[in-house]
C-alpha cells in the first residue's frame, strides 16, 4: 500500500454536502416549510473542524458558510426534523459499509454537565470519571466488525426523580409519552429489540458487568434466540454440575413443611474461584495492538447461572480469561455454542473493547460531549448527528484506505486541508469581542439583580 500524497490530498475532497446528497439523507432535514440541509453541513464541519468545544457560538464564527448562532440554536433544539429517521438511516448506511454479521455492544456513557436543568442532568454514576457527578447519561448501542466501529444507537436514561417531577420534565420539553422511568436495562433491551424489528443482521451481543450482573435481561435475550457476552462481577455465584431442584423435605417434627424451591444436591460457588485453578489454561492471541498482540490465559467452563436465587434451566459458558501482561482477571457469562473454540470465545469476550474506540471516536473527532443545550429534543438531535459524523468520516476512511493506509485523524486532517476555519479581520474580531464583553456584563447585571 503506497504512501499518501500531495496529489491524492489535493484531488480528494472530503465533502460533507455531497455525502449528503449522494447518500440521500438530505430528505431526512426537512421539515414542512424549510430545509436544514445547510445548517446540517455547518453543524457537522463544527463538529470535525473545531480542536476543542465544539459550541455552536465558534461553529458560527471559525466553520459556518450558511448559518448564525441563532440559526444553529434553532435547528439543534426547535427544529421538527426527526433525529429518530435520520438515526435509522444511518444504522442501513452503517451495517452496507461495515460488514453484516458484525457485533452489537451495549454500554453507556456519562456528561458531566454543571446546573440542573439540562433534560436528565443529576448527581449519579459517571463511568468516564469513575464516580458520582453531576452528569446526563446515555445508553448507546455500537456496531462492529474487523476493526471498523460505528456508534448506531442511543436512549437517554431518566432518573427516578426526574420522572416524577412532571413540571420540570415539561420545561425541558420531554414528551408527555416519555415522561415515565425506565431503567438502564429497559432501555438497552429496547434497542437491542429495535435491532431485531430493522433486522440488523448480528452475530452476537456483548455488555459489561453493569448490564451483566442482571440476570433478567440475560433471561430476555435468552428468550429472543439471541447469542449474548456479558460481563460479571467476581462474587457471582453459579453451579459447575447440573443442579436438581425441588421441595427440600421436613427435618424433625416440628415447624412447617417447606414448600419454598432449593437446591438439592449441591452448593453454589463464586466465580472467582474457578479462576484461582492452574488447570485448563490456554494461551491466545486476541488482536493487534501497537505495541505488537494482546494476549490471554484462557479458559471456558461450563456452568448453571442463577436467577431469583434458583438455577435457570439450560447451562452456558463462564468464560475467564487472564491477561498475559498485567494479569487482570475477566469473567463473562456467554450463552455460545457448545462446539464453540477457546480462541473463538476468548475473541468473543475481548470484542466489548470495540464500543470504548467507538467512544472515543466520537468525543475525540465528533465532539460528543462538547454540547451546550438544555432539551429533549436538542439532546437527541446532537447524538444523531454526531453519529451522522461518525458515518462519513468512516465512510471516506474506508474509501481511501483503499490506495493508501488512512486513519480516522487522517482523512479529518484531510477535511481541514479543504475546510480551513475562518480567519477572522480585525473588524470581525472586535465585533465579537465588544458581543462577548457585553453578554458578560449582561449576566453580571442579572446576577447582582437577583442577589
Amino acid at each position: 500500500m503506497s504512501s499518501i500524497t500531495g496529489d491524492f490530498i489535493s484531488s480528494n475532497k472530503i465533502s460533507v454536502e455531497k455525502y449528503l446528497l449522494d447518500e440521500h439523507l438530505e430528505v431526512y432535514l426537512k421539515t414542512k416549510t424549510r430545509s436544514a440541509v445547510s445548517v446540517c453541513i455547518d453543524y457537522i464541519y463544527g463538529l470535525i473542524l473545531l480542536p476543542k468545544r465544539k459550541n455552536m457560538s465558534k461553529m458560527a464564527i471559525y466553520c459556518c458558510k450558511c448559518s448564525n448562532n441563532q440559526s444553529l440554536s434553532h435547528f439543534i433544539s426547535n427544529s421538527t426534523w426527526s433525529s429518530a429517521d435520520l438515526l435509522k438511516s444511518v444504522r442501513t448506511k452503517a451495517i452496507e459499509i461495515i460488514g453484516e454479521d458484525g457485533v452489537i455492544i451495549l454500554d453507556e456513557s456519562g456528561m458531566r454537565k454543571s446546573g440542573n436543568f439540562s433534560v436528565g442532568v443529576s448527581h449519579q454514576y459517571c463511568g468516564n470519571l469513575g464516580k458520582i457527578d453531576n452528569c446526563q447519561v446515555g445508553v448507546f448501542l455500537a456496531y462492529f466488525k474487523g476493526e471498523k466501529r460505528i456508534l448506531i444507537d442511543e436512549r437517554l436514561y431518566l432518573p427516578e426523580k426526574w420522572v416524577n417531577d412532571e413540571e420540570r420534565c415539561l420545561k425541558a420539553q420531554i414528551p408527555y409519552e416519555e415522561i415515565v422511568f425506565r431503567t438502564k436495562y429497559d432501555l438497552g433491551l429496547e434497542m437491542i429489540d429495535n435491532a431485531i424489528k430493522e433486522r440488523i443482521p448480528f452475530s452476537y451481543v456483548t455488555m459489561d458487568g453493569f448490564y451483566g450482573e442482571n440476570p433478567i435481561l440475560l433471561t430476555e435475550l435468552e428468550n429472543r434466540g439471541l447469542t449474548f457476552v456479558a460481563d460479571i462481577a467476581i462474587d457471582t455465584k453459579v453451579y459447575v454440575q447440573e443442579p436438581i431442584v425441588g421441595i427440600p423435605g421436613k427435618k424433625g417434627k416440628r415447624g412447617r413443611q417447606p414448600t419454598i424451591p432449593r437446591v438439592l444436591n449441591l452448593f453454589s460457588i463464586r466465580v472467582d474461584s474457578l479462576s484461582s485453578s492452574i488447570e485448563g489454561w490456554e494461551l491466545i492471541r486476541i488482536r493487534k495492538t501497537e505495541r505488537g498482540y494482546k494476549e490471554v490465559y484462557f479458559k471456558a467452563i461450563k456452568v448453571w447461572r442463577r436467577q431469583d436465587e434458583l438455577p435457570c434451566e439450560n447451562p452456558l459458558w463462564l468464560l475467564i480469561s487472564k491477561d498475559a501482561k498485567s494479569g487482570e482477571i475477566k469473567h463473562s457469562f456467554c450463552n455460545a455454542s457448545e462446539n464453540a473454540s477457546f480462541d473463538e470465545l476468548a475473541k468473543m469476550q475481548s470484542s466489548r473493547y470495540w464500543v470504548e474506540r467507538a467512544f472515543q471516536d466520537a468525543k475525540g473527532y465528533c465532539g460528543m460531549a462538547e454540547y451546550m443545550v438544555r432539551s429533549w429534543n436538542a439532546w437527541h438531535h446532537h447524538m444523531t448527528l454526531v453519529m451522522l459524523t461518525m458515518l462519513i468520516l468512516l465512510s471516506y476512511k474506508i474509501k481511501f484506505i483503499k490506495f493508501h493506509k488512512t486513519s480516522l485523524h487522517s482523512v479529518i486532517l484531510i477535511m481541514k486541508f479543504h475546510n480551513p476555519l475562518k480567519i477572522l479581520n480585525a473588524e470581525e474580531l472586535a465585533k465579537i469581542l465588544n458581543h462577548d464583553n457585553n453578554m458578560r456584563e449582561r449576566a453580571r447585571a442579572s446576577r447582582l439583580k437577583s442577589s
